[in-house]
């Protein structure tokens, strides 16, 4: 029986993963590409190692030329089975696909081929997201996991709308300098079947799990052959699934093992090959904005918690446009820096909670513990107090307003817990100090003992982490990794209001996952 002869041959990586596999075998199928009809092409599955052993049966009907291919004898490292594997590949064409938790874009192939077509000394490579709302090494270590990935995707149409997965997905490590940057490695890795035979395949002396470093030595000497002008696919990539990966779901321990590894292989640490990337395919406004990484993630020491990130879906320059103009904010005369998104979620919050009590922590001049007092008599909460502490309070004479002297990093020491306990519930508790960690953080300890259900602690601030400008990396991101901290502690008791956080989008607040319910004792 004559051998079919393919524009192209895929081979997939794949152990365990009898969920995601058939995800990604679907993505990868004549059923889901785009602008792939004139071509031909087989998926050569590598198996090494499932247990169960993965069946053809399992995935044939999701592409009509599959094939399992099953090593002799399985190792850590898949290295020496890929080689193996790809070996067997029969398209003109070769592209690997190393691990096989990764679904597909719908425009990979068409514009993998049109770019070998055009150029096929060249390799072409894909930048990586991971699914969820941060990098997985962080988010899995925050709950994200299986369960809430499948709810994840099933929250948007990815079968036939395979461009609807950068809605929920973030740049990989890998791909952090986004699409005009340059990779450390690639999932997606297509090439001529020569180019192939002259790169040598995988570096078979690579033996940690996984391969540990075999990728990226892989790109590297990929992109070297190709007279560092490989090809890159502009809008298009891999999304990985969360699935115990050695990599992505491994200690910083295995990382720095693999680390080492590459060392004692190379003799050298290993670098980002640097490169003038030859560019084919589009982006969309989804693929543009999650494909270009901001200077204020680099930045960050907490993305997320509970699958929520802390970034604000404003735009960087709106932040600082209105972060310039809160600062000059006055309310009768006195310094009021409030935004108008929390001004606004602050009276929608008095009419839904109807204080009996207001908290501020954080004076200044008290601009805002008056216009505190002013909106409640408005709103006819004649009857609501307003208490308001600081390190220095301002010689205020207002009806309605108690001021405090009291440190919010010593708050136990220092705060007026005799009167505060006094007050009736329920209780909205402004958070507006320092914003240091250590000071957030004693806050919200001091009053969890206090607050009851129904009442609400906001803790302002915490865009610093988003505001690009130097001077706010003092702060160090403080308030979100106090209130990750204490959502980590208490995750019974009290729930982020996403009604507050995401009124007016995705954390367009001054306080981004800062509205705290409690909901329980």
């Amino acid at each position: 029986m004559k051998k079919i002869q393919f524009d192209l041959s895929i081979v997939v990586c794949a152990k365990d993963m009898q969920r995601e596999l058939p995800r990604t075998i679907l993505s990868l199928s004549a059923r889901y590409q785009r602008d792939a009809s004139s071509l031909t092409w087989e998926l050569i599955v590598l198996d090494n190692g499932s247990s169960p052993a993965l069946q053809v049966e399992d995935i044939a009907d999701l592409h009509p030329h599959v094939t399992i291919f099953r090593p002799e004898y399985i190792f850590a490292s898949p290295a020496k089975a890929i080689n193996a594997a790809l070996k067997s590949a029969n398209g003109r064409f070769i592209g690997l696909w190393i691990d096989g938790a990764r679904i597909a874009s719908p425009g990979i192939i068409a514009f993998a081929f049109e770019a070998l077509a055009n150029d096929s000394d060249k390799v072409v490579g894909t930048l990586a997201f991971h699914l969820g709302p941060d990098v997985q090494m962080r988010s899995v270590l925050e709950g994200y996991g299986a369960l809430q990935e499948d709810h994840l995707l099933a929250s948007i149409p990815w079968r036939t709308d395979g461009y609807k997965l950068f809605e929920i997905s973030v740049l990989a490590g890998s791909s952090s300098q986004g699409w005009f940057g340059c990779i450390a490695e690639t999932n997606g890795m297509f090439a001529h079947a020569d180019f192939w035979q002259r790169l040598g395949g995988l570096d078979e002396r690579f033996q940690g799990p996984g391969g540990g470093y075999v990728n990226l030595d892989l790109w590297n000497r990929a992109v070297g052959l190709s007279g560092y002008r490989p090809w890159i696919l502009l809008g298009e990539a891999s999304f990985h699934q969360v699935h115990g990966g050695a990599a992505t779901n491994g200690t910083q321990r295995d990382r720095n093992a693999m680390r080492d590894e590459y060392e004692t292989i190379m003799q050298s640490p290993h670098d980002t090959p640097t490169y003038t990337p030859r560019y084919i395919g589009s982006l969309t406004e989804t693929s543009f904005r999650q494909g270009i990484p901001l200077k204020s993630d680099r930045h960050r020491n907490v993305h997320t918690i509970g699958g929520r990130p802390f970034r604000s879906s404003l735009s960087q320059h709106t932040l600082q446009t209105v972060q310039a103009a809160t600062l000059k904010t006055r309310y009768k005369g006195l310094r009021f820096a409030k935004n108008p998104f929390d001004i606004a979620l602050y009276l929608h919050n008095l009419q839904k909670i109807k204080p009996a009590s207001i908290i501020e922590i954080g004076t200044s001049e008290g601009g805002a513990a008056v216009w505190f007092r002013d909106q409640c008599d408005v709103l006819n909460l004649k009857k609501t107090k307003v208490v308001s502490i600081d390190i220095s309070p301002p010689s205020l004479q207002v009806d309605g307003v108690e001021l405090f002297q009291g440190d919010a990093n010593i708050p136990q020491e220092s705060f007026p817990s005799e009167r505060l306990c006094e007050l009736p519930h329920p209780w909205l508790v402004i958070e507006d100090s320092a914003h240091t960690f250590e000071s957030v953080d004693a806050v919200l300890a001091y009053f969890h003992p206090l607050v009851t259900v129904g009442d609400m602690i906001v803790v302002e601030d915490g865009v610093v982490a988003d505001l690009p400008e130097d001077l706010y990396r003092r702060w160090k991101d403080g308030p979100n990794r106090a209130v990750a901290k204490f959502l980590q502690q208490h995750a019974e008791s009290y729930e982020i209001d996403e009604e507050s956080c995401d009124f007016y989008g995705k954390n367009v607040t001054w306080a981004p996952n800062g509205w705290l319910k409690r909901v329980r004792r």
